[in-house]
């Protein structure tokens, strides 16, 4: 069974405890690794400077603490890393975690729902959104 490296579970553990809940089901599934849970204010500037962020420091959900976004997305292991190419990899690693977020939210074990950023507005759809950060979850009001 798939578990965290130590790298991923410090990133992951800078989270809400709604997203751990989340990704420690979700490692039981599939294979992941946490790229980013708390971003500190060099980071989130840096990442809004390269195009990988929208938001400038401290207006991103990483920027809270604890941290109410979390980047992640499927680890292969016959690559030892992530295949950032592949849209539809991350697509269908979102899909697992949309699934264990809507099944732990209506088990009243978390109170958020989640957003992923392949789908900002929440239409089931990637397609029409402007900006997509595919790595990308954040909580948002049930």
């Amino acid at each position: 069974m798939p578990r965290y490296s130590k790298t991923s579970a410090s990133r992951l553990a800078t989270g809400h405890q709604d997203l751990q809940l989340i990704f420690n089901t979700v490692i039981g599934y599939v294979d992941c690794s946490i790229f980013c849970g708390h971003r500190k204010e060099t980071a989130q500037n840096e990442a809004f400077f390269d195009g990988l962020s929208q938001l400038a420091w401290p207006e991103s959900k990483h920027n809270k603490f604890p941290s109410m976004a979390i980047d992640a997305g499927p680890y292969f292991a016959e690559l030892k890393n992530t295949d950032w190419e592949d849209r539809l990899a991350f697509a269908k690693f979102a899909g697992v975690v949309q699934i264990v977020s809507v099944q732990l939210l209506k088990e009243n074990k978390i109170s958020h729902r989640v957003r992923w950023g392949g789908d900002w507005d929440c239409d089931g759809r990637s397609l029409d959104e402007g900006f997509q950060d595919l790595p990308h979850f954040e909580l948002i009001p049930a």
